[in-house]
């Protein structure tokens, strides 16, 4: 479609540019769907095998591409995390990553809470450092490990200024530069 900008609206290559960014991009549209209708019954195969009793569960495909995607699962204590390639041989998926809720460590019907229990659709959990600080890690993204539970894209530090509760991210401290030659090596090499 951008090739298309730079020729004439009269130019016939325009109407073909056009036309093939059209076909590519609802083709790729209908691969994602049908990947998505592929992948949820995968994940609720995965589910059930593994005898994890859910009570919803959300799958996506992880950042910037269709093959591999996550699953959160919410049960009554904890979620239970994995993720699945299109191209895995079985069709299941292999781990799980238990994280528990920790619902309980404040007050989640507190309004400002309550925005962010909201934002995360309700698929996030509370942890606790030992300086009383407490952390709302949004899981409806994959992890940035899939072996750290505790690696949420979206984490954020809760701060309890009066009767306020006010956020502090924690996700520019893993995009430093040191922490970017990590991240980029574990997935390159």
């Amino acid at each position: 479609m951008i090739v298309a900008m730079f020729f004439n609206r009269k130019n016939p290559t325009r109407r073909k540019w056009t036309k093939a960014g059209l076909y590519m991009s609802s083709a790729y549209l209908f691969f994602t769907i049908g990947n998505k209708l592929y992948v949820d019954s995968v994940f609720k195969t995965s589910f059930t095998e593994a005898n994890i009793n859910y009570q919803r569960f959300s799958a996506q495909p992880t950042l910037l591409n269709n093959a591999l995607w996550y699953a959160v699962a919410e049960t009554d204590i904890n979620y239970q995390v994995t993720f699945y390639s299109i191209f895995d041989k079985k069709n299941t998926s292999p781990t799980f990553i238990s994280i528990p809720k920790n619902h309980t460590l404040l007050n989640v019907d507190h309004p400002d809470i309550k925005t962010l229990r909201w934002f995360s659709n309700e698929f996030y959990t509370l942890s606790s450092l030992n300086n009383n600080q407490v952390i709302y890690k949004d899981l409806r993204y994959p992890l940035l490990d899939q072996k750290d539970s505790t690696s949420s894209l979206f984490s954020f530090e809760l701060i309890k200024e009066d009767k306020r509760w006010n956020t502090k991210s924690l996700s520019e401290e893993r995009f430093k530069d040191s922490n970017m030659k990590k991240l980029s090596k574990e997935l390159f090499y």
